[in-house]
């Protein structure tokens, strides 16, 4: 089930953002209902790492409704309980998402979002999600859904791809030269080391935005590899940068950075 779970939710999540998918009337109702019993269910501990989903509360979200066997959110609910711990948080960030969602008024995700190769006019305030694709899991979905959870008003620049042509080198080309503009087009850059790989054109990228000076929000996680390389570099060049220990407080440090007007630029 621990498969099933981290399928269904990633289907799920990634329809969510791309406005494929919204939950219906009652769906949604449930949902901010068990996204709060969550942090309750956590205590203060707790709430910090997104809530804690018990059993009890999930039987409430599922209790008989005429349209429960159509609601997306269903399936995964019930798949919970066996899944991965990674596969049981995107379910969490997925429901504080739905939570906020309207709450403030702010365009629809699909409006606020844009993934490579789509280009980005610099229209409003912009952050964009640097760090490890290859061999690392998709912390950029969860980036964006955390950025929903607290009402971020920010144009999220992605360069993980739904689908992305592997093996072709006119995309490896393409996805390169849209990494590039795009970085300097952000107002925000956030960079997350995950713990999976070292990511080093992720490292070479940092670098190189510590020393333009941009406004930057760094996390790494505990068991990332050269954490200790980033503190110590960022020590020396960017001393004003946090190193944060998890995603959900590099996430909270980019919204914070977040300017109220895009930055004009040349």
């Amino acid at each position: 089930m621990t498969d099933e779970l981290q399928r269904l939710a990633d289907d799920l999540a990634a329809d969510y953002v791309h406005g494929r998918w919204r939950p219906e009337a009652t769906e949604e109702h449930r949902a901010r209902i068990l996204s709060a019993q969550a942090s309750v269910d956590a205590g203060l501990d707790g709430m910090s790492a997104g809530g804690v989903l018990a059993g009890e509360s999930i039987e409430q979200m599922l209790r008989p409704h005429p349209k429960l066997d159509s609601w997306r959110l269903a399936p995964v609910l019930r798949a919970y309980p066996d899944g991965s711990a990674h596969a049981q948080a995107l379910v969490r960030d997925l429901l504080d998402a739905i939570a906020v969602n309207g709450f403030p008024l702010l365009p629809p995700r699909p409006l606020r979002y844009v993934e490579a190769p789509a280009r980005f006019g610099g229209h409003a305030p912009s952050l964009f999600l640097a760090g490890g694709i290859t061999g690392c899991p998709d912390w950029q979905r969860r980036a964006v859904l955390q950025l929903d959870a607290i009402g971020s008003p920010a144009v999220v620049l992605n360069p993980r791809r739904e689908h992305f042509p592997v093996g072709q080198a006119d995309a490896t080309r393409e996805q390169v030269a849209w990494e590039y503009e795009h970085l300097r087009l952000a107002d925000v850059i956030l960079f997350w080391f995950c713990a999976e790989a070292v990511q080093p054109v992720a490292l070479f990228e940092l670098g190189a935005h510590a020393a333009r000076g941009t406004r930057l929000a760094v996390g790494a996680h505990p068991e990332y590899p050269r954490r200790l390389d980033v503190l110590e570099q960022l020590r020396h060049a960017r001393p004003d940068v946090t190193v944060h220990d998890s995603l959900r407080d590099t996430v909270h440090g980019a919204a914070a950075h977040l300017p109220a007007k895009p930055t004009p630029r040349p």
